[in-house]
């Protein structure tokens, strides 16, 4: 069986992420535990979130439960399965109490992400929350950014990296059912663009 060289490196990165202790009191088994990037090495769709939440952290999935529900809903109206995508977090570890990373944390963490990009080569990154925006747009300079609630690009350059920022779904909880209705939709027509 020929090896997946995208899946070798991506289980390198892994490791890396397992063992780091740059951050005082982070990747602490089960308190602040990490997870690695989760899906496939070869998706053309990357979604990029901010943080571990507990959840999350349990599962070792991103966007597991509470706010993953609207990717859930978005990748069945898409007709594709969770682990076909890329995702990933800018902040591999748990931050205690669900709490916003610190700076430092991002700074020291972002490079793990870079890897787990530079490898997955996706043509589309959904980006969800500020700290995904600002490494994402500072990670490329060169990227189209893409308008949301998403509209399909009326031409699109081979090598050209999409970049989508839609609000983060944990914000809807906020929002009355209607104002709510549109995003899993509108997300999926995003996704299956990105496969497209």
């Amino acid at each position: 069986m020929a090896t997946d060289t995208r899946r070798r490196q991506l289980d390198l990165i892994a490791d890396r992420i397992r063992k780091c202790r740059e951050c005082p009191g982070m990747n602490e088994p089960g308190v602040t535990a990490s997870a690695r990037g989760f899906g496939s090495a070869h998706s053309p769709v990357a979604i990029v979130g901010q943080s571990l939440c507990r959840k999350c952290m349990e599962s070792g999935i991103p966007f597991t439960g509470g706010s993953g529900k609207y990717i859930d809903a978005a990748l069945e109206i898409a007709d594709l399965k969770k682990d076909e995508l890329f995702i990933t977090n800018v902040v591999h570890c748990h931050p205690p109490n669900d709490r916003t990373s610190e700076r430092y944390e991002i700074d020291n963490c972002k490079h793990f992400l870079h890897d787990e990009l530079d490898v997955v080569q996706p043509r589309l990154i959904i980006g969800l929350g500020e700290d995904a925006e600002k490494v994402l747009t500072a990670r490329y300079p060169d990227g189209r950014q893409l308008t949301w609630p998403f509209v399909k690009p009326r031409t699109v350059k081979p090598g050209v990296t999409y970049l989508l920022f839609p609000e983060h779904p944990g914000s809807l909880r906020f929002k009355k059912t209607a104002d709510r209705a549109y995003y899993s939709p509108t997300l999926a027509r995003a996704i299956t663009w990105g496969f497209g």
